[in-house]
């Protein structure tokens, strides 16, 4: 069974997520309150990592795999291979940056670019998410700033700390956006599939009767 399609023979439909930042953005922590509902706060991973977890999503059960791009260069360049092999892989894209880093937050863009490249389709599922909002003393990207580019990109918004109190249910709601996001695509996918499949049917009618 493909990414995000429905269940069959007894198998939970699946997403792949993947999670694309710079350095030092919360990347791990992000995955890692997500599926243990803990924070902690230092890592030094030095190759990515996937994680399989069950969740619900409005009531229905869903697979998710996620990966953890930890520590890959963003040079955002097509022909950049470790990134391109993610990125197809993914059904999904979390695009995080951290509000004391506009070295990250700028990452977004070339990111972003990158996937429609790699994926060379419009619409796929992807959020942004402006991490460490809890640090309002070395804030040096402004909401407004994120919601500007996630509006240009045509992405979701989540600005939260992964860090703070409620940080579980901050990361939980904005991933949950997104599996809603490759829900609908998949569900777009098929329908346009069995569209084609009945023109072609019908075509190849029309054709038989002269």
């Amino acid at each position: 069974m493909s990414a995000a399609e429905g269940a069959q023979g007894g198998r939970l439909p699946r997403a792949r997520l993947v999670v694309l930042g710079r350095d030092g953005c919360g990347k791990t922590a992000l995955c890692v309150r997500f599926l243990t509902r803990r924070f902690i706060g230092e890592y030094d991973r030095q190759r990515e990592v996937t994680y399989r977890c069950r969740k619900e999503v409005d009531g229905e059960p869903i697979e998710l795999e996620i990966l953890d791009t930890a520590n890959k260069q963003v040079s955002g360049l097509p022909g950049h291979a470790p990134l391109e092999r993610s990125i197809r892989w993914g059904d999904g894209f979390v695009l995080i940056y951290s509000v004391t880093d506009r070295g990250s937050f700028q990452a977004v863009s070339r990111l972003k670019r990158l996937i429609d490249h790699v994926k060379q389709a419009l619409g796929i599922p992807a959020i942004i998410v402006a991490n460490k909002c809890d640090m309002e003393g070395g804030r040096v990207v402004r909401p407004e700033e994120g919601q500007a580019l996630a509006s240009d990109l045509r992405c979701g918004f989540f600005e939260l700390s992964v860090a703070d109190g409620g940080g579980y249910e901050a990361v939980e709601a904005a991933l949950a956006a997104l599996v809603r996001e490759v829900r609908r695509g998949a569900l777009h996918s098929r329908v346009l599939h069995v569209r084609r499949a009945l023109i072609s049917r019908l075509a190849r009618s029309k054709t038989m009767q002269w």
